[in-house]
C-alpha cells in the first residue's frame, strides 16, 4: 500500500473509532502527543492522546464524521499534511441536532512503518443547531 492510501485509511479509521467511541481502535491512529483543536465551535483544544480520549469520552452525543476530498502532501518520507472537507452530524441525548461543515487541517507522522495523525485542526465554515426530541 502506498503512503497516500495509508494516510486515507488511518483518517477513515480515526473517524470510525471516534464515532463508535472505540478508544482502543482510535489509539493506533494517532501519535502519543496528538494535538487536536476543534476551536470555539467544537470542544476546544487538547494535547496528548490520553487527554483527547478523556475529553471526547465524556461526550454523550451520537456522532458521524465524514472526511472527504483529501488533499494529501508528503512533506518527507515520514511526514505529511492533509486538508479534508468535513461534514459532522451529532445528536445529543436531549435530541438537539448539530449539522456542521468545515475543513480538517491535519499533520501525519510515520512511525515503525505506520502513518498516524499527529495534529488535527478543524476550521468551521458553517454550523446549524436544531432543537429536537430525545432519542
Amino acid at each position: 500500500m502506498d503512503d497516500i492510501e495509508a494516510i486515507r485509511r488511518v483518517q477513515a479509521q480515526y473517524g470510525r473509532a471516534a464515532d463508535t467511541k472505540d478508544w482502543e481502535l482510535l489509539r493506533p491512529t494517532v501519535t502519543d502527543g496528538f494535538h487536536c483543536d476543534t476551536g470555539a465551535g467544537g470542544r476546544g483544544e487538547t494535547n496528548g492522546i490520553d487527554a483527547f480520549i478523556a475529553r471526547v469520552g465524556t461526550n454523550p452525543a451520537v456522532t458521524v464524521h465524514h472526511a472527504l476530498l483529501p488533499e494529501i502532501e508528503l512533506t518527507s518520507p515520514t511526514t505529511a499534511t492533509g486538508i479534508w472537507a468535513v461534514h459532522l452530524f451529532a445528536k445529543t441525548p436531549d435530541g438537539t441536532a448539530v449539522d456542521a461543515y468545515g475543513h480538517y487541517h491535519n499533520a501525519y507522522e510515520k512511525h515503525d512503518g505506520a502513518w498516524r495523525l499527529s495534529s488535527l485542526c478543524l476550521e468551521w465554515l458553517h454550523r446549524e443547531i436544531r432543537p429536537g426530541q430525545p432519542a
